[in-house]
């Protein structure tokens, strides 16, 4: 891994970080904050599972797959990391994964507070995941295409 990497993934974990502690402690579980109604609204939750709710009160496995994934990616960095796309890929999930792995391991649970109202309430590290896995498609649509010409 690259040091750039290594900048990436502390900044982006630490504005995770941030953004839930000021979340914690500007939002309330019961009074969205309306941001553009019906749309985007701030609201805190407190979510003891993984991804839209899934594997409730199972906090010691999701600590040992964040904790795999976490090592696995540093370990692994520059077998992953071949292109550009995985690289960044691997950045935004590992930042993805530090900042949810935080919350669990120091408060129990992963504070969420970003609700659009089509899917379930999530936080800047759950985006940072989604938007790894988009730059792992896109490296594999690109290896593809390099593979066929």
């Amino acid at each position: 891994m690259r040091s750039w990497q290594y900048s990436v993934i502390a900044c982006g974990v630490f504005i995770d970080l941030l953004t839930k502690r000021l979340a914690e402690h500007f939002l309330s579980f019961w009074v969205p904050k309306q941001l553009i109604p019906s749309a985007l609204s701030f609201q805190l939750v407190h979510n003891f599972g993984a991804a839209y709710g899934i594997f409730q009160n199972q906090r010691a496995m999701l600590l040992g797959i964040s904790g795999i994934v976490i090592v696995g990616g540093f370990i692994f960095a520059k077998q992953i990391g071949t292109s550009k796309w995985a690289k960044w890929g691997l950045c935004f999930l590992l930042i993805g994964a530090i900042g949810n792995f935080v919350d669990r391991l120091v408060l129990g649970y992963v504070v969420d507070f970003i609700d659009i109202h089509i899917f379930p309430v999530f936080n800047i590290a759950d985006v940072c995941i989604d938007i790894g896995i988009g730059c792992f498609l896109l490296d594999m649509f690109f290896q593809g295409r390099e593979a066929t010409t």
